[in-house]
């Protein structure tokens, strides 16, 4: 269950495209699969537990450069194996989400670059996929280089995967101390990475997790009737990166869940379930392609 649907990929990808950013991009167009395990935790005031085992594989698709104008592309698969203690609220084992990321900027001058981001996402069970099953976030700002190791950007977000619709202005930037670290920060997501030697690297870092899914079941009513679910949190994150060689990596991230919320709800809006979630561990083991 990562991220708010792509935020630290899309902004390692909005912030670090050109100048200094040849090491976000590196990291972007690594392909890459990992299993996440969040333990379950106990709705507040009530006795149902929400916990979940999920995999995920990343890859990018395609990037093009001409001139001043750059095109990137990228997916994402996750699929959740969920686990809610009382079924008459939810009664689904399996949720699946497919991210596209789209993105494009234009070179003005040395210093400044416009962006545009379009990430949609389709989250649900995937039994009668329909539109509830879609959300999508778009970024749209500048770029400014102030020197060779220090960026800004400005711009908004909007995006339909947060629980109600939400638009937002923007500002973030990416500094590179040193060569061996790099800390980036957009907001709410923060991430500092460190190279502890030439194969091991440590990353620090915040941000928005959960998703929010479609279903579709029989087993409640008799007939079929659609339920949205979400889960959202605040993940804090201590992650090792031990570099086999120059292409094969593999990691370790163990993080807490902070400010957990869980909601369930039917098309018509009515509530079945908008409640805290006690603070939980996570723990994320994975493999990364690095071209």
């Amino acid at each position: 269950m990562k991220n708010l649907p792509f935020l630290p990929l899309i902004f390692s990808l909005f912030l670090g495209n050109s100048g200094l950013g040849q090491k976000g991009m590196t990291e972007l167009a690594a392909p890459r699969l990992s299993w996440e395990n969040s333990s379950d935790r106990k709705v507040k005031d009530q006795n149902t537990e929400i916990g979940y085992d999920q995999w995920e594989i990343r890859t990018p698709l395609y990037f093009k450069e001409s001139g001043d104008w750059k095109f990137a592309a990228g997916v994402r698969y996750q699929s959740t194996d969920i686990d809610v203690s009382d079924a008459t609220l939810l009664d689904e084992n399996r949720l699946h989400s497919l991210d596209l990321a789209f993105f494009l900027s234009k070179k003005k001058d040395e210093n400044l670059d416009w962006l545009l981001l379009f990430n949609p996402t389709l989250a649900g069970d995937y039994k009668n996929t329909g539109s509830d099953a879609f959300n999508y976030l778009t970024i749209a700002g500048a770029k400014w280089k102030t020197s060779e190791t220090f960026e800004w950007i400005f711009g908004a977000v909007y995006t339909t995967g947060l629980g109600d619709d939400l638009f937002v202005p923007a500002i973030g930037f990416t500094w590179e101390p040193s060569d061996r670290s790099s800390l980036l920060f957009a907001g709410p997501i923060i991430r500092y990475k460190y190279g502890l030697s030439d194969s091991l690297d440590l990353v620090l870092s915040g941000g928005f997790s959960g998703n929010r899914w479609n279903t579709q079941s029989t087993k409640y009513t008799g007939t079929k009737q659609e339920r949205n679910f979400r889960l959202r949190s605040y993940r804090v994150s201590a992650s090792l990166q031990w570099n086999l060689d120059e292409h094969h990596a593999l990691f370790a991230t163990g993080g807490i869940d902070f400010a957990r919320i869980a909601e369930i709800e039917l098309l018509n809006e009515t509530e079945l379930l908008d409640r805290d979630l006690k603070s939980a561990p996570s723990l994320e083991l994975g493999y990364k392609y690095q071209f």
